[in-house]
């Protein structure tokens, strides 16, 4: 895994930080905002994209204040660490809760599952995003997000009748993420209002 502290990391996330920083403090849009103004994607056009870069603290915190200020979570969680992992691996975690990429964990994977992109291991307090991350790109933020949410539920205590119901705020959050930039679940992640029911509904 890349160094956070390696020059040029620290380089390329200083240069992202004010325009996630001053996302940190801008509401969820309505949906006519949404569809009228969509926000502006964050780019660094003068700085080299990284491959895998992983999120410095100052981004890690200014999402942790933005699900805090819409989505009623705690605004002073400490952040969690962040890892990269293979697709394979990360599948394997979600449906294991073991990291690996052995190829007899991956073929003991169900039949037919729905794609695993991130994760998060609570016991650890840690998110795995895909090898290849570099947070660009509203769609890949989103996922930041998503697992982000999960880490606030956990420092928060919730309980959730299942674990698929903790999942409903999660890809709320996440939509709404999306949708700042004029995007949604269901374009991005082919996630639609009954896959959205099916996923966050205990025994569906």
């Amino acid at each position: 895994m890349p160094s956070i502290t390696s020059p040029s990391l620290v380089a390329f996330w200083l240069a992202c930080a004010a325009p996630i920083a001053a996302l940190a403090q801008a509401p969820v849009p309505d949906a006519r905002a949404a569809k009228s103004a969509p926000a502006k994607p964050i780019v660094v056009a003068a700085v080299a994209s990284p491959a895998a870069a992983p999120p410095m603290q100052a981004q890690l915190e200014a999402i942790i204040a933005w699900i805090a200020k819409n989505f009623d979570l705690p605004a002073n969680a400490a952040a969690p660490s962040v890892r990269f992992a293979t697709p394979e691996a990360i599948a394997v975690f979600r449906y294991t809760g073991r990291l690996s990429r052995a190829p007899e964990d991956v073929a003991r994977l169900p039949a037919g599952h729905r794609e695993v992109v991130a994760a998060y291991d609570g016991a650890r307090s840690t998110i795995y995003l895909p090898e290849g991350w570099s947070g660009r790109t509203p769609v890949e933020q989103s996922m930041l997000v998503h697992e982000m949410v999960h880490h606030l539920q956990k420092t928060a205590g919730l309980k959730f009748a299942c674990p698929a119901a903790s999942e409903k705020m999660a890809y709320a959050a996440q939509d709404a993420w999306l949708k700042r930039y004029g995007r949604d679940l269901a374009r991005d992640f082919d996630i639609d209002a009954f896959t959205l029911l099916v996923t966050t509904s205990c025994g569906l």
